[in-house]
């Protein structure tokens, strides 16, 4: 008994001791908020950063919270900040802030709100991008394959391809129309072609490429303005049935002659010397020099051509849908006057020349001339052939 009643005895003191350190520590931390209990005011909500040139914006919420009256914003480390008075009108109040100066690249921006106390909401953490001088020096101007006024008195501007990692979007042009109002047009990155209604001949036009780094972009990168550049001119209305051909004589199966050109007797060498120049080709009319495989008589110094007056400045004459094989003389010429030369002098006679496997015949002009364009042509009656699908005559801006 005795010895149970001492175990007795010592259970309690234990207890009594316990409760005693138990009391102290649960006081110990009123050292620590004495003159009240830590006031934490309510964090900025709903936090975007947006990226953009040299900057930032800054959007979020306050919501419910009526202490908060200031919001700070720490970045770089905390070297740079921003401050912003807050005053609480609704229950919800936004932010939408520009935050100025913040050096290219990523940042991490620490956002805090505060109240009249100066205690300090807990920190919230968000990541955004400046964009700068490294980026704005990557940016080029979209290249412009070809500008070329057609004869409807639209130019159309046929634009090469460019890498959309760039963030490029969009291209701005502007140009002078036919009633000499300065127009702007945007075309989006993934169109090939720009019409320009109404161009006025002789004017120029100039564009500038414009980017969008990413989708959470505020600011639009813009590339100089081109230079002026000027539009080729395209100037096949000059000339009649270029192509698919129209006939003015037929066989009524096959064989003709071409509507709209001159052709020699040299080049009608089909059906007794009737027909040559054009054939119906597999339901499509085209320009044609052909001997052989029953046509006994060749083709001799075949002229066809037309003649039509231009302006001095520099031209293509271009072919299209070539099929022909080889053999004999085969020139596609230009000459002034009213006639082609014959096969044997154009070398020396005519502006220019060139063989019709090259495609296209270019040539200039010092001041407005009467001219003759077309095919000088001699082959043999062994199987050789030139078909032409269409023909077309370009004045070039230089």
């Amino acid at each position: 008994m005795l010895n149970k009643h001492k175990i007795s005895k010592l259970i309690l003191t234990l207890v009594v001791i316990g409760t005693i350190f138990a009391c102290r520590k649960a006081d110990d931390y009123k050292k620590y908020v004495e003159g009240g209990e830590i006031s934490y005011p309510g964090k900025l909500d709903s936090v975007n950063v947006m990226s953009g040139d040299n900057r930032v914006l800054l959007k979020g919420l306050f919501l419910a919270d009526p202490k908060v009256v200031l919001c700070k914003v720490f970045w770089n480390n905390f070297k740079d900040s921003l401050v912003i008075p807050v005053n609480k009108k609704n229950t919800v109040d936004s932010l939408s802030i520009f935050v100025p100066n913040v050096s290219e690249g990523v940042q991490s921006f620490n956002i805090y709100t505060y109240d009249k106390a100066g205690n300090r909401s807990v920190a919230v953490n968000k990541v955004g991008i400046s964009y700068g001088d490294r980026y704005k020096a990557s940016l080029s101007n979209r290249g412009v394959f070809s500008a070329v006024k057609g004869t409807d008195g639209n130019a159309t501007i046929q634009w090469l391809g460019m890498d959309k990692l760039t963030g490029v979007f969009t291209t701005e042009l502007q140009y002078t129309n036919s009633s000499n109002s300065l127009v702007t047009v945007r075309t989006p990155i993934d169109s090939t072609k720009t019409i320009l209604k109404n161009y006025k001949s002789g004017s120029t036009f100039k564009y500038r490429t414009l980017f969008l780094p990413d989708t959470n972009c505020i600011d639009t990168f813009k590339v100089a303005y081109s230079a002026n550049l000027a539009v080729d001119e395209d100037m096949t209305a000059l000339l009649s049935n270029t192509g698919p051909f129209n006939r003015a004589t037929w066989d009524g199966s096959r064989w003709g002659t071409l509507a709209g050109w001159t052709t020699s007797a040299g080049a009608k060498n089909i059906n007794n010397n009737q027909y040559g120049g054009y054939e119906l080709r597999g339901g499509t009319g085209v320009l044609s020099f052909e001997s052989g495989w029953g046509i006994n008589t060749p083709v001799t110094n075949g002229l066809i051509y037309q003649t039509i007056t231009l302006p001095a400045g520099n031209y293509t004459f271009r072919l299209s849908g070539i099929d022909q094989n080889s053999g004999g003389s085969r020139y596609i010429a230009v000459a002034a006057g009213n006639t082609l030369p014959d096969v044997a002098n154009v070398p020396t006679a005519a502006i220019a020349y060139t063989n019709i496997s090259s495609g296209e015949l270019n040539f200039s002009l010092t001041q407005q001339t009467t001219v003759s364009i077309g095919f000088a042509v001699s082959i043999a009656n062994t199987g050789q052939y030139i078909k032409v699908g269409s023909v077309k005559l370009l004045k070039w801006a230089k």
